[in-house]
């Protein structure tokens, strides 16, 4: 059996377990939430919980599926003769896993009557379809449900260790926060470099990471295939498929940058409507990310597009054809690749914070440019990403331009592949964080 890597939400998920509030565990195909559920599974039995007491139903068997739409009530009939009992007469408490419950969208009004019932049972579903599931749970499950979200591993977990100054933005003048959190970095750089070519090449799958190159584009290659075969066609009934594909893999020229649909529709002779709305079906499915610009009041000549960044860098360079580490360092997609990375990592952190931060990007149009701004409350923290051991100087006047137009920001980070510097300007600092820190 592959290790169990802990991820990042793992803590959150298992206290929310005591809670009567329904889980909801959200992410793409592949990042690892069946594995998590059944790690939750073998949690309660460690912690006491009798075989008897946990159910686990996978909504991917089309046999189950065609049980449950036959019968509505067919969950709730398949427990109590294991059980023994009615639900109602059930004083023990049990654990009802559902797996991939966007597969039923009828499954929530059958949750929902557990839930408003109050038996004794603590309900957890995942999906991989955002909206499907949010939006069938906002109609059905209001005020009852806890969403966490998992993606490909952030470089933390594939390290096992967390050296990401995400949860300390606030620290990052204070030069011996910086010096603890790099010192352990420095000594492990020839892993964390190899770590980090792995992840753009071959993406962060938890399948994936530990295979050989072959098998590694082999699985990434079935994930394409699977999720336009399964996925896109579940949500999608009457999409185009080879034209969504070929939509699909010619939006990752975009990679972190603005997509121009006009052009793109041009390009593949698809209608830009047709176009948009596969985009929507990847947002809904969580393969997309859009990022807005940060609005300045009085500033007009900005960009006001929104950004794309995508879930995984593996599945990106399986769409441009990449095979291997030097073909792809030859390219200029290794940038993007790096600045999707360091997205990714804040990104997914946030996913499952309280208190979310929201991200912006700068451009204007004189080509002042900030890769994505952080901010939370009144901390916004410009950002940028390059891969490079070096600072390029357009980027310090970057940052100058951005300080000019909004005060309020006390300090920027450039994320890089070289070591910590403190760069003043005026009396702004610019923070150089090697990209372990993320």
């Amino acid at each position: 059996m592959d290790k169990f890597i802990k991820r990042d939400v793992w803590d959150k998920v298992v206290n929310d377990l005591q809670k009567e509030e329904i889980t909801i565990i959200l992410g793409p195909r592949q990042v690892g939430k069946t594995t998590l559920i059944l790690k939750l599974i073998n949690y309660l039995k460690d912690h006491g919980v009798k075989k008897e007491q946990i159910y686990y139903y996978n909504l991917d068997d089309v046999e189950l599926r065609g049980r449950i739409k036959k019968d509505f009530y067919f969950l709730k009939k398949d427990i109590e003769q294991t059980f023994g009992k009615t639900l109602e007469n059930i004083k023990d408490k049990l654990f009802l896993f559902i797996d991939e419950g966007q597969k039923v969208p009828a499954i929530f009004e059958l949750v929902k009557i557990f839930f408003d019932q109050k038996y004794r049972l603590k309900i957890i579903i995942s999906g991989s379809s955002s909206i499907t599931i949010k939006d069938k749970s906002a109609e059905t499950l209001a005020g009852r449900v806890s969403y966490f979200y998992l993606s490909p591993l952030i470089f933390s977990e594939l390290a096992e260790k967390n050296l990401s100054i995400y949860n300390n933005l606030e620290k990052i003048p204070n030069s011996d926060f910086l010096r603890e959190k790099t010192a352990e970095g420095y000594r492990n750089i020839k892993e964390y470099q190899y770590l980090l070519d792995k992840m753009l090449l071959f993406g962060a799958f938890p399948k994936v990471v530990n295979l050989n190159p072959s098998d590694a584009v082999n699985s990434l290659n079935n994930f394409i295939a699977t999720y336009l075969d399964k996925d896109i066609k579940d949500i999608g009934s009457r999409v185009d498929i080879e034209n969504f594909h070929l939509s699909f893999k010619n939006l990752i020229d975009y990679l972190a940058n603005l997509i121009n649909f006009s052009k793109l529709s041009s390009d593949l002779g698809i209608k830009r409507d047709s176009i948009y709305h596969y985009f929507e079906l990847m947002e809904k499915t969580l393969v997309v990310q859009t990022v807005p610009p940060f609005i300045f009041p009085n500033l007009k000549h900005i960009f006001k597009s929104k950004k794309f960044f995508f879930f995984d860098n593996g599945v990106a360079t399986r769409l441009k054809g990449y095979l291997n580490l030097d073909e792809l360092k030859r390219s200029q997609f290794t940038g993007s690749l790096f600045e999707n990375f360091i997205f990714q990592n804040l990104y997914c952190r946030s996913l499952n914070d309280i208190k979310k931060p929201s991200f912006y990007y700068f451009r204007d149009y004189q080509n002042h440019e900030i890769d994505f701004i952080y901010q939370r409350g009144d901390v916004i923290v410009p950002i940028e990403a390059t891969y490079s051991h070096k600072i390029e100087k357009a980027k310090l006047r970057n940052f100058h331009h951005f300080f000019r137009l909004y005060p309020k920001a006390s300090y920027g980070i450039i994320f890089y592949l070289g070591e910590v510097q403190k760069i003043s300007i005026g009396e702004k600092s610019i923070f150089t964080l090697p990209f372990f820190l993320v």
